[in-house]
C-alpha cells in the first residue's frame, strides 16, 4: 500500500476488501462489492472505517468566538452535544471544505475531509495567529490519534444496543461522549441518508470495536461497507463530495448550500457573499439519464446544442436501477424537469434534472 493506512487496514485485507488511493490514503473501496453493500445499508446495516476522516478541536477562552469567525454557520444556535454542518471559506467565498461541528461547553471539534485535513489545519493556524486570538486559541490535530466507524441502516439502532451503546435517546444532530473520560464520541449524523451514528475513538480501541460489530454480521445482517457504496449511497441523497462536487472555485450559492451560511453574522468570505448572493450562473443540480450509459464527473452537459455545464458525480444507482448525478449547469437550465442532454464518450444521452434525493432519506426517522 502506497498511501497511509488506517488502524484498521489489517482488518480490511482479512475480508479480501480491494483498496483504493483516497485523499492519500490507502483504503477499502469494496468487500463483497458496491451493489451488494449499498443494499445492505439500505435494507439493514453496514459497517465504515472512516479513520481517514480529520479531527481537529478549537480550544482556549475564545475558541467559540474563532469558530463564529471562520465557520459559515452560526455556532451560537448550537446547544452544547448537538451537531452543525457548516463550510470554511476563503475571502473569495470559495470553499476550503464543508464539514461538521460538534459543539461542546467550551470547546469545539471539526470532522473534516481526509483529503483536506492539512489544509484545513493550515488555514485554522493562520487565523489563530491573528492578534486578537493570539494566546486564545488553540488548534489541535487530533486525528492523527483517533479512528471513526460508522454504523448506517434501519438496523443501526438495535446494533448500537447491542454492543451496549444506548442511542435510542439520541437526536438527529447530536452526540454522547462516553468513558471515564469522555473518549468515545458517539453521534447520529450519517452520509448514506440511513439512520446512523459515527464512533469516533482513540486509534487503539479501534480493532476492538471492530470485532464487536462484526460478531454481529450474521445475526443482525450487519456487513463491511466500502468507499465504493459510500459514493454510491451519498450520491442517491444528492450530498456533495469535496473534490468532485464543491471545492475553492465553488460557492455555497452555487452549490445549493446557501443554507449553512449565516449573512448576519461577520465570518471570512461573508462580504463576496453577501455581494454574490442571488447573482451567480449557474447552479448544482441532480439529474437522472433517460437512457442507458453512466454519466461521470467531467462529462459535458448541453441543451438545444449548447454546452450548458458539466457534470461533477455520478453512478448507477443500485436502488433504483437507474443513472442518476449532479451537474453544475446554467442557472436557467436547473429547474426540475428541464431537458438536457449528457455527452457520454462522444454519444448524446438524453437526461433531465431531477430533484434531490433521488431516494427517499430515512435519516431523521423515529428509533423509537
Amino acid at each position: 500500500m502506497a498511501g497511509r493506512v488506517t488502524p484498521l487496514a489489517a482488518k480490511h485485507k482479512a475480508l479480501g476488501a480491494r483498496f483504493t488511493e483516497f485523499g492519500g490514503w490507502e483504503m477499502p473501496v469494496q468487500y463483497t462489492g458496491i451493489i451488494d453493500e449499498h443494499l445492505a445499508v439500505r435494507q439493514a446495516a453496514g459497517l465504515f472505517d472512516l479513520s481517514h476522516m480529520g479531527e481537529v478541536e478549537i480550544r482556549g477562552p475564545l475558541a467559540l468566538e474563532f469558530a463564529q469567525w471562520v465557520l459559515t454557520n452560526d455556532i451560537y444556535q448550537v446547544a452544547p452535544g448537538r451537531v452543525q454542518y457548516s463550510l470554511l471559506c476563503n475571502e473569495a467565498g470559495g470553499i476550503i471544505d464543508d464539514l461538521l461541528v460538534y459543539r461542546h461547553a467550551d470547546y469545539i471539534t471539526l470532522a473534516v475531509n481526509a483529503s483536506n485535513t492539512a489544509k484545513d489545519v493550515e488555514w485554522l493556524l493562520k487565523q489563530a495567529s491573528e492578534p486578537r486570538y493570539q494566546g486564545k486559541v488553540e488548534i489541535v490535530n487530533v486525528g492523527e490519534e483517533r479512528a471513526i466507524l460508522a454504523v448506517q441502516g434501519p438496523a443501526a439502532p438495535k446494533i448500537m444496543e447491542a454492543v451496549g451503546l444506548d442511542t435510542l435517546d439520541l437526536p438527529y444532530m447530536a452526540f454522547h461522549l462516553l468513558g471515564d473520560k469522555g473518549e468515545l464520541m458517539v453521534s447520529r449524523t450519517g452520509y448514506t441518508g440511513e439512520i446512523g451514528y459515527e464512533l469516533y475513538m482513540p486509534a487503539d480501541d479501534a480493532a476492538l470495536w471492530w470485532e464487536r460489530f462484526m460478531a454481529l454480521a450474521e445475526p443482525m445482517g450487519l456487513k463491511p461497507v466500502g468507499l465504493g457504496a459510500r459514493d454510491t449511497l451519498r450520491l442517491e441523497m444528492g450530498y456533495t463530495l469535496y473534490g468532485s462536487d464543491i471545492d475553492e472555485s465553488t460557492t455555497p450559492w452555487e452549490a445549493g448550500l446557501g443554507w449553512a451560511v449565516k449573512l448576519d453574522k461577520e465570518f471570512i468570505g461573508r462580504d463576496a457573499l453577501f455581494a454574490s448572493k442571488g447573482k451567480h450562473s449557474r447552479r448544482l443540480a441532480g439529474f437522472t439519464l433517460q437512457e442507458r450509459g453512466i454519466a461521470r464527473g467531467g462529462y459535458p452537459v448541453q441543451a438545444e446544442g449548447q454546452v450548458v455545464g458539466e457534470v461533477t458525480s455520478g453512478c448507477m444507482s443500485p436502488s433504483l436501477n437507474r443513472a442518476v448525478g449532479l451537474a453544475y449547469v446554467d442557472i436557467s437550465r436547473a429547474k426540475t424537469g428541464t431537458p438536457i442532454e449528457i455527452i457520454i464518450r462522444g454519444k448524446t444521452v438524453a437526461a433531465e434534472i431531477a430533484p434531490t434525493p433521488f431516494v427517499p432519506s430515512r435519516v431523521k426517522d423515529s428509533v423509537s
